[in-house]
C-alpha cells in the first residue's frame, strides 16, 4: 500500500515535490504551489524485478523507460539512470496502481490512474 514520505527535499519554490512508496511502486509528483495542479510525475514500478518508470510532464507528454540501478559491483554504488525501454506497460498496471493507492490523496490517485489509462490507449493503437 502506497504511503507518502513527508520529509522530502524541495528543489524549486514554485513546485511541491511529493513522494509515495511501497514495495512495488515509487511515485514522485510535482504540483504547482499556487494552484495545486499536477505538472509532472514519475511512477517507478516493479522495484524488485525489472524496474521501469513511466513519466509525464505537462508540456512534454509521456516517456516510458527502464532503470539501470548502477549496482553491477558490490564495491561501488552508482546513481540509477533511465535507459531506453521498448516494452509496453503491463496491462494490469492501472488496476495495480488503483489498489495500491487507496490510502493516498484522491486527486493524485485519480490523476495518475487516468494518465496510465491514457498512455495505454496511446500505445495500444
Amino acid at each position: 500500500m502506497l504511503r507518502e514520505l513527508l520529509i522530502i527535499q524541495q528543489d524549486t519554490p514554485d513546485k511541491r515535490k511529493r513522494w509515495f512508496e511501497d514495495s512495488y511502486f515509487d511515485l514522485f509528483v510535482w504540483q504547482d504551489t499556487q494552484t495545486g495542479e499536477i505538472t509532472s510525475f514519475q511512477l517507478c514500478y516493479d522495484r524488485a524485478g525489472t524496474e521501469r518508470v513511466i513519466s509525464w510532464e505537462q508540456y512534454r507528454g509521456f516517456e516510458h523507460q527502464g532503470i539501470d540501478d548502477g549496482e553491477t559491483s558490490p564495491h561501488k554504488n552508482m546513481t540509477p539512470v533511465f535507459i531506453r525501454c521498448n516494452l509496453a506497460i503491463p496491462l494490469a498496471l492501472p488496476a495495480h496502481f488503483q489498489l495500491a493507492s487507496q490510502c493516498i490523496d484522491t486527486l493524485v490517485r485519480s490523476f495518475i490512474r487516468k494518465k496510465l489509462e491514457e498512455y495505454q490507449s496511446l500505445t495500444n493503437k
